[in-house]
């Protein structure tokens, strides 16, 4: 066998242990292909978001750290960059509540926004809070307080008026004097007020979230 035809069956068997291996010679790690490049963006506090709810939360059955799922209305922009589109979930978890209770008083709790999904399935940490209600698919005995939490309206002020006055009046007629029939009027209404509506809101709802701190991540680097 000639020297040439050695050459020959030794470059044969080095393509094939290449093609086995994975390695061709000659090909550096700087020849594979580099990471995309990312810009990173600020969202601040204070940025308001429409959501839509899909998980309906309610004072008498919700429980402390139950999942509320949600997906934005409206995109985010920044300097003309839409970095949150349309349809990304905002999830949270339900914070404290209290069921309505007697005397009128309604129910109440609260909704933590804790979380953003980006486009590319990446969670990242967010804090925000509930800020107004612009549907509510359940019921109008909803609404939002100053601080932020989701409240079941109490019974009816003019109700409330005449159980109160009607009471006082029995206590009136029935010989008590005006200042201890209006202490036994009080006494009355306490216990025939009715409950208070329980704080609700239903799947389908259209919701206000602010961002109580500023929110960082990253991007893909948009080609000019």
């Amino acid at each position: 066998m000639g020297r040439s035809e050695l050459m020959r069956r030794y470059v044969a068997l080095a393509l094939a242990a290449a093609v086995t291996t994975g390695f061709v010679p000659g090909v550096s790690a700087q020849q594979k292909a580099a990471p995309a490049e990312t810009e990173e963006w600020t969202i601040p506090e204070g940025t308001e978001f429409k959501l839509q709810l899909h998980t309906t939360v309610n004072s008498k059955t919700s429980k402390a750290g139950d999942r509320v799922l949600t997906t934005l209305i409206d995109p985010v922009a920044i300097e003309d960059r839409e970095v949150l589109p349309k349809s990304v979930r905002i999830d949270g978890h339900v914070g404290e509540v209290k069921e309505a209770g007697r005397k009128g008083k309604g129910g109440y709790l609260y909704i933590v926004f804790d979380t953003v999904e980006l486009p590319n399935g990446e969670k990242v940490a967010i804090i925000g809070s509930l800020t107004e209600i612009f549907s509510n698919e359940g019921s109008d005995d909803a609404l939002v307080g100053v601080e932020g939490e989701l409240k079941g309206r109490g019974p009816d002020r003019k109700k409330q008026v005449a159980i109160i006055g009607a009471a006082t009046a029995a206590g009136v007629a029935g010989g008590i004097g005006p200042g201890i029939a209006g202490g036994v009027g009080g006494i009355l209404a306490a216990f025939l007020l009715p409950r208070g509506k329980q704080a609700s809101l239903a799947a389908g709802s259209l919701v206000g979230m602010r961002l109580d701190r500023d929110v960082t991540f990253s991007l893909p680097a948009q080609n000019d």
